[in-house]
């Protein structure tokens, strides 16, 4: 299983520069992509509690849960942010979107519509996706390698 671990430090300090009208932004395109394939994974509850982080108030979680629960999606709008920020924001949707190791065509759709409300380049979304499974292709690596030791370590234990 596939797993998103998030630099909380990274993120948090990422978050911290943003105006209320982005937070929203990429909050309502955090639950959209979750919402997408109109099933709410397990591992995507740790994208849906970054969400819940950038809101301001009881109301707006609540909120946040009800359309959830609902499976309604979000109404997203263009957003006017800076090239750089856009960007940021666009490789952090881009690795909830490859949450749980792959991207459905659903996913990469909307994923794409977001970086045309962010008015990215098309190249630089291009790019962004191949990172994404790139990324992907890593975890699974990676989670192999760590099922192997994982086997290794039970070994070990046993001949204890």
């Amino acid at each position: 299983m596939y797993e998103l671990r998030l630099d909380r430090k990274f993120t948090k300090t990422m978050f911290s520069h943003w105006d209320k009208e982005t937070k929203d932004w990429v909050v309502n395109a955090i639950a959209s992509l979750v919402l997408v394939d109109q099933v709410v994974e397990s591992h995507e509850m740790v994208a849906l509690q970054e969400a819940i982080e950038l809101l301001d108030s009881r109301n707006e979680i609540d909120n946040l849960m009800n359309m959830i629960r609902q499976k309604k999606m979000f109404e997203i709008e263009n957003l006017k942010t800076s090239m750089d920020q856009a960007g940021e924001i666009y490789f952090y949707l881009a690795s909830i979107a490859c949450i749980d190791g792959k991207m459905k065509k659903i996913e990469a759709d909307l994923l794409k519509e977001l970086g045309q409300k962010l008015n990215l380049p098309g190249d630089f979304q291009k790019a962004v996706l191949k990172w994404s499974v790139d990324q992907m292709n890593h975890n699974q690596r990676w989670s192999q390698e760590q099922s192997l030791l994982n086997q290794k370590r039970e070994g070990v234990l046993q001949a204890l």
